[in-house]
């Protein structure tokens, strides 16, 4: 399966990733982040999306929170000076993977795992 990579404009990453935490709530994301001082660090594995959103106000103005988990057992990680954001996608438009990094040249990565088709997530009648 052929995938592409876009960058997503600085002025609509607000809205970009409002609809895409709406329409990808609850898929199940490994989070991981990556520099050049630590090298690659697994935050989180296959746990349900909650949200993406960018900090609007405060001090963390600009900042990009990751929300993943259950209700009460809520992971977040924060990337405060977010610099690029890109999202790589299907030939089908799905997302595959959501690749943020900061002023420090570390990349959190947002992996969306495949989903499993309808027939294998159902138990069996008999």
């Amino acid at each position: 399966m052929q995938h592409h990579t876009r960058e997503i404009p600085r002025e609509v990453w607000s809205d970009y990733l409002t609809l895409l935490s709406s329409i990808e709530r609850d898929h199940r994301v490994r989070v991981q982040a990556g520099g050049p001082d630590f090298g690659e660090q697994t935050l989180a594995a296959s746990l349900p999306l909650v949200d993406i959103s960018v900090e609007e106000k405060g001090s963390d103005e600009g900042a990009i929170e990751v929300t993943v988990g259950r209700p009460g057992e809520e992971i977040t990680h924060r990337i405060l000076h977010p610099e690029h954001v890109w999202a790589e996608e299907s030939d089908s438009g799905d997302i595959e993977c959501l690749d943020i990094e900061d002023s420090d040249h570390v990349k959190t990565l947002i992996y969306f795992e495949p989903q499993l088709a309808l027939e294998e997530a159902m138990p069996q009648q008999m």
